[in-house]
Parts: structure tokens; sequence; C-alpha cells
């Protein structure tokens, strides 16, 4: 279903601009979305950014010692203890403190992206919640779980850590170098080469291993929704001998996972590695240039022990932004794929009318015309009046539109034109939960949780332990679900052996606890035997007794008694009437009718 013009697309952060496609747009996006997160990360990076500073100030100290205790070694003068405990208590209080420092930058950093995962698991949620059901189903339920789970969680454990990792390791290395320039201009130049080379390098490799990480995540994503689909119809699949299909597609998939994740991951791998290598290599290049100083009596041996620490200092955070980009390319793609469900289209909010309480089952339809897509109408131009308490059945072969009005009714769409109304209020001027509210609904496809068949009977209703025992009883189950070891409070997924058939009386027993004043049954019985089907019918017309009842069947039996019975054909009433006067018409319903007892005596 096409949206409406000027429909919202999503909060601000995931609309300013478009789609990200590469690390900067897409950490930028995030930085937006954390919004008041913010302050705790600003504060945090603050506070790694002061203990760097510190961690810069102590081998100033370090190169004072040794050079105190090598000018009284070579002068064969005594070491003066004063001053070596002075800068040595100076020292230990510099590092506790940045030790201190860093402790809090950890804990508001850890904060920060544990409740960043949190608002955008909510914000997906509640976002889920507002789309319209037609983005729901042209998705596969394994790559929303995907965005859901796997995404958020890539999101939760990287985000903050990337910006303030980051951010300390650039003033390291600014630090580093300031410090290396101010101890020894001339071996500072030849130390920061080695390391320079390493940065162009990594810059080469982020660049071209982006693309292999947003794979990575897709396939992922992939991946999810084949399990689901195969292991959610394993029944089917191994009745069908679809297994070596679905070993095969999985198999599919699954290469192209290994292939872009092993490359993402040897490519990025490489880089610690590398500066490793050259930290060493820094290591190297500093003792032989500043032994050469030394012998020329321009430099003193505490600014190579000096060095050496700064080294260490200058590489270590290079180091880690290797790392980190490896971390943030992951953190981007999953950012591109939550951001992408974000700012989806979403359904025209309604205004809440009050006062809106029990309906009285007063249903119309005015020249209704729907469609899945705007090319293809299956809804032309529909008119019903149903008056309360009426039974309504609709009948019409598979793809007529049975079940679009249905779903109309509801409001899982809003008609191209025309209106539906109830009580005489269009459906589109209440909000579509005062809609719901109105109607209890069976499909033929059951959905349970895996709560307790009390849980599941009661749902949302708050009905009572007696209620959900009643209903159960006047759909038949009651007396098997007694049986199991905890009765009703047994966990559906411990129940072994549950049948179609029962999943389907667990569900009208939902709709008769709910005593909603209009029904919608779809198919509901299509999955019971003839015996069962009696005894659900039987309850089902008690149930129906003055409420107004939308009923979608094939089995043409479960209908005779309706007020009215509706034939559609091609989004279209072609015959309506009672079940003795649509036989008597010897039309497409008579045929229908024939067709299903034909051999019969």
């Amino acid at each position: 279903m096409t949206p409406p013009t000027g429909m919202p697309k999503g909060p601000r952060w995931a609309r300013q601009k478009d789609k990200p496609q590469d690390l900067r747009g897409a950490m930028s996006a995030l930085l937006d979305y954390m919004g008041r997160e913010r302050r705790s990360l600003w504060l945090g990076m603050a506070c790694a950014l002061i203990a760097s500073v510190l961690a810069l100030i102590g081998p100033q100290f370090l190169s004072r010692i040794t050079d105190s205790i090598s000018e009284s070694v070579l002068g064969s003068q005594p070491v003066d203890m004063k001053l070596i405990v002075t800068l040595v208590l100076v020292l230990v209080l510099v590092y506790g403190f940045s030790f201190l420092l860093s402790v809090a930058e950890n804990r508001l950093i850890s904060s920060s992206s544990e409740r960043v995962g949190d608002r955008m698991r909510r914000d997906l949620s509640e976002k889920f919640d507002r789309l319209p059901v037609s983005y729901l189903e042209s998705h596969s339920i394994g790559d929303i779980m995907s965005r859901m789970t796997n995404d958020t969680d890539t999101i939760r454990t990287g985000s903050a850590e990337s910006f303030s990792t980051t951010a300390v390791a650039v003033c390291m290395i600014a630090g580093s170098l300031v410090m290396m320039v101010y101890t020894d201009w001339r071996l500072a130049m030849v130390a920061v080469i080695p390391t320079l080379i390493g940065l162009g390098i990594i810059y080469i490799v982020t660049h071209r291993c982006q693309k292999y990480f947003r794979a990575q995540q897709v396939d992922l994503g992939r991946i999810n929704a084949i399990v689901e689909e195969t292991y959610y119809g394993h029944d089917i699949v191994r009745t069908y001998n679809g297994t070596a299909n679905a070993v095969r597609r999985f198999e599919e998939v699954n290469d192209r996972l290994f292939t872009s994740s092993f490359r993402a991951r040897v490519a990025t791998g490489m880089m610690p590695q590398l500066m490793n290598f050259i930290s060493n290599l820094g290591y190297v290049v500093v003792c032989i240039a500043g032994s050469m100083f030394i012998m020329e009596g321009t430099m003193g041996y505490g600014a190579i022990v000096a060095f050496i620490v700064y080294i260490k200092r200058f590489n270590q955070p290079v180091a880690e932004i290797a790392d980190i980009i490896s971390r943030m390319q992951s953190v981007a793609s999953a950012t591109e794929r939550v951001f992408s469900s974000l700012a989806m289209d979403e359904m025209a909010p309604s205004p809440v009318i009050e006062g809106i309480g029990r309906s009285r089952g007063h249903v119309e339809f005015r020249d209704v015309r729907f469609g899945y897509a705007p090319e293809r109408e299956v809804i032309h131009g529909f008119t019903l009046e149903v008056t309360p308490g009426s039974k309504v059945a609709i009948v019409g072969p598979t793809g007529s539109g049975k079940t679009t009005l249905a779903n109309l009714l509801v409001r899982f769409y809003d008609p191209d034109s025309g209106e539906i109304l109830i009580d005489g209020v269009p459906t589109t001027s209440m909000s579509r939960a005062q809609v719901r509210e109105q109607f209890s609904m069976v499909l033929q496809d059951t959905w349970l949780s895996d709560g307790s068949y009390r849980d599941n009977v009661a749902f949302t209703s708050g009905a009572s332990k007696e209620e959900v025992e009643r209903a159960c009883d006047m759909v038949g189950i009651g007396d098997y679900i007694r049986s199991l070891p905890n009765g009703f409070d047994t966990a559906i997924g411990e129940a072994s052996g549950l049948s179609t058939g029962q999943r389907q009386q667990l569900a009208i027993a939902r709709a008769i606890v709910k005593d909603a004043p209009m029904i919608i049954l779809d198919e509901a019985t299509s999955s019971v035997d003839t015996r069962t089907e009696k005894r659900i019918q039987d309850a089902m017309d008690r149930l129906m007794e003055g409420r107004t009842s939308f009923v979608i069947a094939h089995r043409l039996s479960t209908i005779r008694n309706a007020d009215v019975i509706l034939v559609i054909r091609d989004g279209n009433i072609v015959e309506s009437g009672t079940h003795e006067q649509l036989m008597k018409q010897d039309g497409y319903y008579r045929m229908l009718y024939d067709s299903q007892f034909e051999g019969c005596d």
C-alpha cells in the first residue's frame, strides 16, 4: 500500500541525510541519534583525555630520574635519593590519578553504550508497531529479527567505545608527538617515519574493506531468514523432500557470509600485526639513532628512556585505531540497516475519538476500493450495510478478496478510496486500537506464544481463571489441557504433539474470552475434524448471538445458517442472500456448494 503524501518518514536523525554508504556518514548519524547520551560520552572522553595527558607527562619524570642516576654514576657522585624519592612519589600520583580517571571513563562510556542499545531496541520495536502490515509482509521474519538483535547488539557493544577510543587515540598520538619533539626534535622525526607509513596502509585497507562488512551484515540477515523459515515449516520441508534444497540455499548464503567475513577479518586482522611490527621497528630506530646522539654528546640517557615510552604511547593508539576501525565498520554497517528501518514510511496517525465505547455492531462499506499495489486493485467499489447482530458469511474462490475485507475492517490496511463506518463513524477517524477493540478475530494461521495455556487464552483480555477454563470447555479442549502435568499453567512449549486443530481451538477460546461486540472468523475451523467442528460450531453459534459476525469460509456447510451470504469474485459481490435463496438462484454459489458435496448421497 502506498503511504499517503506527507506521511512522516521516521525521526529527524534518521531522515536528515540519505542512507549512509560510508563509515563517516553512518557514524555521524549514530552520534546524532545518541542525543542526551552524548553528555556521558563527552564526560567520559574528557576523563580519558585528561588521563592520557597525565600518562604523557609521566615519561618526563622518568627521564629526570634516569638522568640523575646516570650523572651520579658516571661522575662517581652519591645519588640524590631525596630528589629520586620526590620524583617517584610525583610519578605515582600522576599515574594513580590517571588510573582513577580511566575507571571513571570506562563506567561513563559503558553506561552510555548500554543506554543507546536499550533505546535503539525500544525505538525499533515501537517503529515496527507503527509500520504498515505491508512492510512486515514484504520482509522476512529472520531479517527483522537480525536487525532487532544482531545489529542493535553490534551498535550497543561498539558505539560509544568507538568514539571514545578514537578520540583518546588521536589525543595520545598528537600528545606523544608533541612530547617527542619537545624532548628531541631530531629523534622525533626519525621515530615517526615508520608509523606514518603504517597509517597510510591502514587508510587504504579501511577504505577497501567497508564493502565486506556491509555484505557480512546483509548475509547474516539472510542466514537468519533461511533458518527461521526452514525450521518453522520443517514438517512441510521434510514432507516435500525439500531438505536438500534448504541445505543448498543455506550453503549458498553461508558461503557468501564466510567469504565476506573472512575477507573483512583477514584484512583488518593484519592491521594490529602490522602496527606491532612498526612499533618494534620504531624501538630499533630510536635505540640506534639515540645511541649515535649520546655518543655525540647531544642527548642524555634519560631522553632515550622517555623516547622508548613515547614510542609505545605513540604506536599503541595507532594499533588501537586499526582495531577500532574494524569495529566501527561493523557498527556502521549495522547502523545503516537499523536506520533504514527507522526511516521507513509509517502509517498515517489517526485521531483518538473520546467516548467510543462498545459498538452496537452496525457496519457499512461505502464504495470501497483497495489494492495492495497501485496497479492491482483487489476490491472494486465494494458497498455493503450490515445491521447489528447479523451473521455475514463471505465465500468465494481463492484470491477473490475475502481476507482483504477482514484486513480492511480491522485497519491492517486502509481503503484507497471510499470508507468503512462502524456505528456511523468512519474507521479512519478512529484510532487503530479503538477499531480493533471492537473485534475478536480468529485466523486460519494460528499464533501462540511460549507462555502457558492460560496466558495464551487470556492474552490481553484480563480474563479470570474461570472464564478461561469455561471458554476452553466451550471449544472442546478443556479436558485435554487438564490432563497435562500443570493443567492450564503448562507452557505451550512443554506440551508435545499439539495439533493444528488444537491450536485453532485455543485461538477460538481466546476470541470468546475477549467478548468483543463483533467477530471475524477467517477459516476458523479449517483444521479440525468433523466431530470437533460440530462442537466448535455450536460454541461459536452461542458466541455470535447478539453480535455482528463476519465468517470467511470454504466449508459451505458451516455457514448455512448465516443471515446473509456474500459471494465474492474478483473483489465484487456477484451474489448475496441466504443459503436457501442462493441455492434457488442456481448460480455460482450453487456450483460451489454442489462441488463440495459431489458424489455424496
